[in-house]
């Protein structure tokens, strides 16, 4: 039977952190996973706030930096922002958690390969099972190709797919001589027909194509409901349903909800005391719901027009990962953008629907 202080059922970015932050704090911990290495295919973005760049620094998981973003809708530009510092790191994932286990166990940790479903029992119980704590229907499926190609260094395109809600990407992964290209789509579920999307894509953006060295598809709980606890166990990261519902986002909150939750028991404040911590991350979540819930709405032809109008501070906030309740409302004081929002009554209707929820 496994006891320790706190039981930590998945050790992906969320569990591993969880297990080296409490373990240093002087838990008895004890963390399960179903693989002694970290493998994950996707998600290899981390937003630089807070703690994640520590992290990233105490692991030198970082490949590159990104400071350049071009966001496209159908192929066409309607945004591009450069930020004087890098504003994403793109990291070595299973060197960052395979680290972070190491680290853990050398805190003391105790790590036992193990399949299971965590159970309320005998001292703190810890859901860290990323995407595959929820249903399938709740995900979208991501493919994640890795491959020798060239391409600028510290810059991330973002192509919107309106008609069947997602997006392709293509992020540096290194000096540019190799990319991380991949696409999300809403309701696409086969892996082999996203990785020939991706491809494609990427051929009639450069005229080029890239010589693969990895393919992977992970979930990604764009739907979960948010718990934090649930039958008296704890939830952090994607098991949470801590994931950006616009932008797939999932490290960083997979990386503040553990060391979050970590403090709320160093100081045993409980799920009080852990929800406390994690305010602002939560604005942000509830704001991505309302958003995906409003672009459902609107459909494939208004959604274009709003994201080709959307003021730079709108996509400034995206990709910094400030884009909460409050600074919308700022964002919307603009006139000419409101009156944009307001033009059709179907938006209109919309819209203040979504003004009613974040107000």
């Amino acid at each position: 039977m496994l006891t320790g202080d706190i039981i930590i059922y998945g050790l992906g970015v969320a569990g591993a952190t969880l297990a080296y932050t409490t373990s240093k704090m002087g838990f008895n911990v004890v963390g399960l996973d179903i693989a002694p290495y970290y493998r994950k295919a996707c998600g290899d973005v981390v937003t630089l706030r807070g703690y994640t760049w520590e992290l990233l620094k105490i692991t030198d998981s970082v490949l590159t930096f990104v400071k350049r973003f071009e966001v496209r809708v159908g192929g066409v530009e309607v945004a591009y922002v450069d930020f004087k510092e890098p504003i994403w790191a793109m990291v070595n994932k299973p060197k960052l958690v395979n680290t972070l286990r190491s680290m853990a166990e050398g805190e003391g940790a105790r790590i036992v390969i193990s399949r299971g479903v965590p159970t309320r029992g005998n001292g703190v119980v810890v859901d860290a099972r990323g995407p595959y704590a929820h249903r399938t229907e709740t995900s979208v499926l991501t493919v994640r190709i890795i491959a020798n190609a060239s391409w600028e260094q510290d810059l991330a395109l973002l192509d919107f797919d309106t008609e069947r809600l997602g997006y392709y990407w293509v992020f540096p992964l290194d000096d540019g001589s190799r990319v991380n290209l991949g696409v999300g789509l809403m309701g696409v579920r086969d892996g082999r027909l996203l990785k020939a999307l991706a491809l494609r894509y990427y051929r009639k953006l450069t005229g080029v194509d890239p010589v693969v060295l990895d393919v992977r598809g992970a979930p990604i709980a764009v739907e979960a409901p948010v718990k934090l606890q649930e039958g008296g166990v704890y939830k952090v990261g994607e098991a949470a349903g801590l994931v950006n519902s616009t932008t797939g986002e999932g490290n960083r909150y997979a990386i503040h909800s553990a060391i979050a939750l970590a403090k709320a028991l160093n100081h045993d404040e409980g799920v009080e005391g852990y929800t406390k911590l994690l305010q602002g991350i939560l604005d942000e979540i509830t704001l991505s719901r309302l958003i995906l819930r409003l672009v459902k709405t609107l459909g494939p032809r208004t959604i274009p027009m709003l994201m080709t109008n959307a003021p730079r501070e709108f996509w400034v906030n995206w990709f910094k990962g400030k884009l909460t309740r409050r600074t919308l409302i700022e964002i919307l004081k603009d006139t000419s953008y409101t009156l944009i929002l307001g033009s059709a009554r179907r938006l209109n209707t919309a819209f203040q629907l979504l003004l009613l929820n974040i107000s």
